[in-house]
């Protein structure tokens, strides 16, 4: 009887403690958290803005690595490079971020990859352009906005395409800093080998905080030359443009290339005076293919704003990161790291893909002209119409 009550007693012990094993919730399973830095603040904001946006897409897509939810933490850069390693410190040491994204500026960029060894987490950038990326450090690597040299090779490629354009004298103006100057220089220097004429080989340099452009504007009057080449912050060009049109510069005939591509909601602002405004970019929404028109349409939905260059190629290079954290199996940053060498994603500008070789991109790009828009849905007054397409292996650099 002893034993049988013992017995009764072990079963109903184990009973009871399955029923409260099957009784609790389930463990929540923990995020994989990404560090985004974007400026939120200051004279790039919409396209910090636009940016982040692109990156949200991405993961709300995405939905999960390594089976587990993806949680963005975003952090506000202001264009600033040490509040920028500030930021990515307290992500990677406080939030615990196994990663970081974005990023607007070269300056800004190259101080994070600066501090890199520290962080011991991959870096990937979807906007800075300078050509010093390339190769960088092995936990350094970019998917976005061209490059400078790609840049160059497009804008170079149109203008000698366009009989309106190849025989002008190019003043060449750029934002003071090394983007700017890195973006001016490549340009020059492929324009000059490809008999493209430039009016002033030491450029002019504006600092970043610039909002009248007159004096600038008065010497490109008085230069006599006929075209103009800006290495200007995205969201400043159609500011420039719309000051310089007030000046008589277009009335004149001067044609303007840009070193990137403007920014819609500025575009908007500027208007008719932003229109003849050529440049070579990843994308625009006169791109027209399933994966584009379904990703515009799904953007403009939930943003209500007009799609951007800045939103689709963060996007891209998100879900770059994404799918080679699942590739890697892993949040180790060596095994991450090595998961994008080579890694490819067929998005709304086709096939971009990380180089093995430099840790850098290569996709096709279009080279555009803005002008009045066509009907459309985003009620966009004016687009970047695509003129060219240029293939990847056009824009290079060789592998």
């Amino acid at each position: 009887m002893k034993k049988l009550l013992v017995v009764t007693i072990s079963m109903f012990s184990m009973f009871f403690a399955v029923l409260m094993v099957v009784a609790q919730p389930a463990a929540a399973v923990e995020p994989v958290k990404i560090g985004v830095l974007v400026p939120l603040t200051g004279i790039v904001a919409q396209g910090g803005l636009e940016m982040k946006y692109g990156i949200e897409m991405a993961a709300e897509e995405k939905g999960k690595v390594l089976g587990r939810p993806i949680e963005l933490l975003v952090e506000d850069t202001q264009i600033k490079p040490p509040i920028a390693v500030t930021k990515a410190e307290k992500l990677v040491y406080k939030d615990g971020c196994i990663a970081l994204i974005g990023v607007f500026s070269s300056g800004v960029g190259l101080a994070i990859a600066a501090n890199i060894d520290k962080l011991n987490v991959p870096f990937l950038t979807t906007h800075v352009m300078t050509t010093e990326f390339y190769n960088l450090h092995p936990l350094v690597f970019r998917s976005g906005q061209l490059a400078n040299d790609q840049t160059a090779v497009g804008n170079v490629k149109g203008i000698l395409s366009q009989p309106e354009l190849k025989n002008r004298t190019y003043y060449v103006i750029v934002h003071d800093y090394a983007w700017g100057h890195d973006g001016g220089e490549r340009f020059i220097a492929l324009a000059k080998q490809n008999g493209i004429k430039i009016y002033n080989e030491s450029y002019d340099k504006a600092p970043t905080s610039t909002k009248d452009w007159s004096s600038y504007i008065s010497k490109i009057k008085a230069s006599g030359a006929d075209g103009v080449y800006m290495v200007l912050i995205t969201n400043v060009i159609p500011v420039f443009a719309k000051q310089a049109a007030d000046f008589g510069l277009q009335a004149k005939g001067v044609k303007f290339v840009s070193g990137a591509a403007p920014g819609p909601v500025e575009l908007e602002a500027g208007g008719e005076a932003c229109y003849g405004i050529f440049s070579a970019s990843d994308w625009s929404w006169d791109v027209n293919n399933p994966i584009s028109d379904k990703w515009e349409k799904a953007f403009f939905a939930k943003y209500k704003t007009i799609p951007s260059d800045a939103a689709v190629h963060s996007y891209v290079g998100a879900m770059n990161l994404f799918n080679a954290i699942d590739k890697a199996g892993s949040t180790d940053p060596k095994a991450i790291a090595a998961a994008l060498k080579g890694i490819s994603f067929e998005g709304p500008y086709g096939t971009v893909r990380i180089s093995a070789k430099d840790n850098c991109m290569r996709n096709d790009a279009v080279w555009t002209e803005t002008v009045a828009a066509p009907e459309n849905p985003f009620g966009a007054k004016v687009s970047m119409k695509v003129l060219k397409t240029f293939k990847a292996a056009e824009l290079g650099p060789p592998e």
